[in-house]
């Protein structure tokens, strides 16, 4: 007979048996699991919310209402401007038209270079018009260069626009737009009939090395120049401020390219970035003289003729009579 396994164990405490049940017998209830923790995700899209938010709208106010600019002649302009002349100094183009105007292969035949650069005198307007030397300074017209081919009549200018001259935010006044073309036609109109008084500086013989040597130059005309009669623009594409852009004014030969063209028109005047992209086009035509200045010119020819006249008259006859008198 086998004992039972039971009668074998050893007689356990009672402290003992009390343990020995609890890890037999299945507690009748489930702990809960542990609390999740927060996520950071939340925190994170908010700042970065925020963050974009103060970033757009700083850069809306300073679009819709950008900082004032210094105003022309003071300290702050003049750092400015320094800039601006040392920017344009470095453009493509204004290095290409300065070696124009040294003519080096016109020199060498003994001609003098077509290109000449328009040199401002010393205070810098020259024959402006107040309207545009109200505009001066880094905020507004800045600084330009001007060319002028005496051959073919043509000009080109590099000329800036300001932050200031904007109607639109950022982009520049189609009013300013349409005074600079006319001034700039206005300009090419009195180079192409010059007066006595304008004085050319031919540039220096070339040395050994092409493009060493001065350029050929002339001063801003003194006078102011006569308004166009008729001035014609056609806006292309908006024009931003605070860029340099070329301003090219040629002989109105045809008008195939202009859609707004003048009839008669004398002068095709373009405004183009740096790389050439037409922004404005213009077509200008001026007033021919009036009948009372060509009727004063007719008299005043007639009496001169009348006087030329009179005076072969007093001297041929006076030596006839001496030599026959002989």
């Amino acid at each position: 007979m086998s004992i039972p396994h039971r009668a074998l164990r050893p007689a356990l405490s009672l402290r003992y048996q009390h343990l020995y049940r609890a890890t037999l017998i299945p507690r009748a209830y489930s702990t809960s699991p542990p609390p999740p923790r927060k996520s950071r995700l939340p925190y994170i899209w908010s700042a970065f919310a925020l963050v974009l938010g103060f970033g757009a709208g700083t850069t809306l106010v300073h679009f819709i209402s950008p900082p004032s600019m210094p105003e022309a002649g003071t300290h702050e302009d003049g750092v400015l401007m320094d800039d601006l002349n040392k920017r344009i100094e470095e453009e493509f183009k204004v290095k290409v038209l300065r070696g124009k105007c040294l003519g080096v292969t016109k020199a060498l035949q003994g001609k003098e270079a077509g290109w000449v650069e328009v040199v401002a005198p010393a205070d810098g307007m020259g024959s402006k018009t107040e309207l545009v030397k109200g505009l001066q300074g880094a905020k507004g017209l800045g600084v330009e260069r001007i060319f002028w081919d005496r051959g073919e009549q043509k000009l080109v200018g590099i000329v800036w626009f300001g932050g200031s001259l904007s109607g639109w935010p950022g982009v520049t006044h189609g009013g300013l737009l349409a005074t600079a073309l006319q001034e700039k036609v206005a300009l090419a109109n009195t180079l192409c009939h010059p007066t006595s008084s304008a004085q050319y500086s031919s540039a220096a013989k070339p040395q050994r090395l092409p493009g060493t040597g001065d350029h050929a130059k002339m001063l801003y005309p003194t006078e102011l120049p006569s308004e166009p009669a008729q001035l014609s623009i056609d806006y292309i594409k908006p024009t931003h401020a605070n860029h340099f852009y070329t301003v090219r004014v040629v002989p109105s030969y045809d008008d195939e390219n202009v859609r707004l063209p003048i009839k008669g028109a004398e002068w095709v005047a373009t405004l183009e970035t740096m790389d050439g992209k037409v922004c404005v086009k213009a077509t200008a035509k001026f007033a021919p003289r009036g009948q009372v200045e060509r009727m004063q010119e007719g008299i005043v020819g007639r009496e001169a003729g009348s006087r030329l006249r009179e005076l072969r008259e007093w001297l041929w006859p006076s030596r006839q009579r001496e030599s026959l008198g002989d």
